[in-house]
């Protein structure tokens, strides 16, 4: 059973009935001659915490002895039976239903079910709401066991029944609930609060002054309700309750003993209620308005813990672009250099030594921007896409891979958005890359040849041998041994090709009739399916690398389609940004969570797969390769176990497609513009495409 669901401890619920029967007995003094019920009636508001602190599946705990107490000091003091019963059920109704519909309607405030406080201005609207029907039920069971017993009643009768109870909930309910808070949770201070000082000077002359007010005939009591403001707004919500209170109640007091301007009423009961009215809206005002300072606090508290995690953040964001190796550079929509790290900046000292880095970062954007003619990847084969050559003041020159982001955040005035520029020095690996590439080329060839003939030899002497032979066997593993060879030069010719080879970036349609995937039906079987979207987005890459990396992620999914069913391939992408954000999903066999980073390695295969699939590993790598060069990353996502692989890349966005228009000039400068493409080049790289598309027994012995 959890603590909520435990009855008070009988010491507690003797202290409720205690304290319900003094506040009933100084109630009962202010009958004035000639009445039954009392002018003021503070232990409503006993009755109402009572219940709140016990637990709802106990509530007969607290009605039970509450009528009894209520009955017996009411009769004690010279009521008839009638109004005593009558007054005890509405006492035990009236309590009931306030804590019902607090429970219903706040479940999560203190003593209703959770631990919030009232200090909210919903909460205590929510409160006021539900004290108010209750009381309403209340005085109507009690004037009419009033009228039962005889007793001359009206409307006045019920309003003061019903103002006397709602007051003894408001002031002692709220402040007693206030109290409850504060001596159980951790109540924040006030952000900008007052000293103790003052809280001791407030109190001394608030009560002097209210005093003053009610002791003179004039009708200045309001002035009252200044004082309770600036105590709820300079101090915290409790003590700023229990000085309106205090206030309120000297007022309702002095009022009693004839003196202040109610006094001048000539009906006491009219005297009392508009007392109580006064005493009601002193504390109403100091609770509100301390509710509001309370969610002031908490929004200043709020926003002073953003700006300072926005600043740690700031602080940690400067420090990791101040320690990249990579420069950036973002520049506003006019092109200027707004922001920059050190990396950049040492790039631009070695294009402008000893110039202000304004005037060298100015100067490295401009080559960035808008290179010569033959310093971009489209006059020059070793470089990828988006590379572009800086001249450097010592003579030499250096490769950046360059690539441009839009940011989303707004950077001018006039609403335009900036871009960031992302500056790689490449300058040593792309210097290696070409002399790889005619390295693998050369030894592709080199060994073709004499694999060839060792496989035509294996051939013919296969087909001598008489079907029983008993070298028959190892020939033919021999035989198998050499397309497996000539399979991995073919893939290592790939890779290189993929990773050195000359790149001729223009924008490529990927679905449609001419478009890149179109040629990819030739890898599907009678079965299988090649779903491409209709609205893919062109991209501004090389075709023939493009061909060929969606041919390897299309091969694969064909390959390693489940056994005996067909294999559904589903190609979908979306523009953002500057980017072409492709999948390439399958129902394959899929890829295990400890195998997703790694099967782009060179050579890696998984133990499943290298157990029931044959392959060299490469397909998956050359792919990485492939989109690394065009300034990309892929990955493998995750998904259920047997449920297939999704691969997730990115690509340049053709031109104009989400391109900044600030760079557009350079964009077209970059490596896009068209050119005569080498015979040679197209023959061995189209053959490798090729490679894919034909019958496993054919690839080495393909013609050259």
């Amino acid at each position: 059973m959890s603590r909520a669901q435990h009855p008070l401890p009988v010491p507690t619920v003797l202290a409720f009935a205690g304290a319900y029967a003094v506040l009933a007995l100084l109630g009962r003094t202010t009958v004035v001659d000639g009445a039954t019920v009392s002018l003021v009636w503070p232990a409503a508001g006993v009755a109402a915490l009572w219940m709140l602190a016990e637990s709802p599946r106990h509530q007969w705990r607290v009605l039970v002895p509450l009528a009894l107490v209520h009955g017996g000091v009411v009769w004690g003091t010279g009521a008839s039976l009638t109004v005593t019963l009558f007054g005890s059920v509405s006492v035990a109704v009236q309590t009931w239903l306030l804590c019902h519909l607090l429970r219903r309607w706040c479940p999560s405030l203190l003593g209703a079910g959770g631990t919030a406080s009232l200090r909210m201005p919903r909460t205590l609207v929510l409160a006021g709401v539900a004290a108010v029907l209750a009381c309403t039920v209340g005085a109507a069971i009690g004037t009419t066991g009033l009228w039962v017993d005889g007793e001359p009643t009206d409307a006045s009768t019920a309003v003061a029944w019903f103002a006397r109870h709602l007051t003894g909930i408001l002031a002692v309910g709220g402040v007693g609930h206030l109290a409850w808070e504060w001596r159980t949770q951790q109540v924040p201070a006030r952000a900008h609060g007052g000293s103790t000082t003052e809280l001791v000077l407030l109190w001394v002359g608030s009560v002097v002054i209210t005093v003053v007010l009610f002791l003179q005939p004039y009708p200045l009591a309001f002035l009252v309700i200044a004082l309770t403001v600036w105590s709820a707004a300079r101090f915290r919500t409790f003590p700023a309750a229990l000085h309106a209170l205090t206030l309120g109640s000297i007022g309702l007091w002095l009022s009693l003993l004839d003196h202040g301007s109610f006094a001048r009423l000539s009906d006491p009961l009219a005297e009392a209620l508009v007392s109580q009215v006064f005493l009601v809206a002193v504390l109403l005002a100091g609770l509100f308005v301390g509710a509001l300072s309370d969610r002031i606090d908490e929004l200043f508290a709020t926003v002073t813990q953003a700006q300072r995690e926005a600043a740690e953040q700031a602080e940690l964001l400067a420090e990791m672009t101040e320690s990249m190796g990579e420069g950036l550079v973002v520049l506003d929509r006019d092109g200027r250099v707004e922001r920059s790290n050190g990396a950049s900046r040492r790039l631009a000292h070695r294009v402008r030594p000893g110039a202000p880095d304004a005037d060298a970062l100015a100067a490295l954007v401009a080559l960035v921007l808008h290179p010569a003619a033959d310093n971009t990847d489209a006059a020059r084969a070793e470089l990828g896409v988006g590379d572009v050559v800086v001249p450097l003041a010592n003579g030499e020159e250096a490769v950046l891979a360059v690539s441009r982001t839009v940011l989303t955040r707004r950077l001018a005035d006039d609403g335009g958005a900036g871009v960031l520029l992302v500056l790689r020095d490449v300058t040593e690996h792309r210097s290696g890359l070409k002399p790889l590439a005619g390295f693998a080329a050369t030894a592709a060839h080199d060994l073709r040849g004499p694999l060839t003939a060792i496989r035509s030899w294996l051939s013919l002497a296969i087909e001598d041998l008489e079907p029983g032979a008993e070298v028959l066997a190892p020939l033919r593993r021999a035989e198998r041994a050499t397309g497996h060879m000539g399979q991995l030069i073919d893939d290592l010719l790939e890779h290189a090709m993929a990773e050195s080879g000359e790149l001729v970036a223009q924008d490529v349609d990927l679905a449609g009739e001419h478009g890149v995937l179109a040629p990819l039906v030739g890898l599907l079987g009678p079965d299988d399916v090649l779903e491409v979207a209709d609205d893919l987005p062109p991209v501004h890459a090389d075709p023939v690398a493009v061909r060929q990396l969606f041919g390897n992620l299309v091969g694969n999914a064909v390959k390693y389609a489940k056994p005996g069913e067909p294999a559904y391939v589903r190609v979908r992408a979306q523009q953002q940004g500057s980017r072409v954000v492709v999948e390439v999903e399958d129902d394959g066999v899929g890829v295990v969570d400890h195998d997703r980073s790694l099967i782009f390695q060179r050579f890696h295969r998984s133990g499943a797969v290298r157990a029931n699939f044959r392959g060299t590993g490469m397909g998956l790598s050359i792919c990485q390769t492939i989109v690394h060069r065009h300034g990309g990353t892929i990955e493998c996502l995750p998904t259920a176990p047997g449920t297939g692989s999704v691969f997730r890349f990115d690509l340049p966005g053709a031109s104009g497609a989400g391109a900044w228009s600030g760079a557009s000039s350079g964009a077209s400068s970059s490596g896009v513009g068209p050119r005569a493409a080498d015979p040679g080049r197209e023959e061995l790289r189209g053959s490798q495409a090729e490679a894919r598309r034909v019958p496993e027994s054919s690839r080495v012995s393909s013609p050259e």
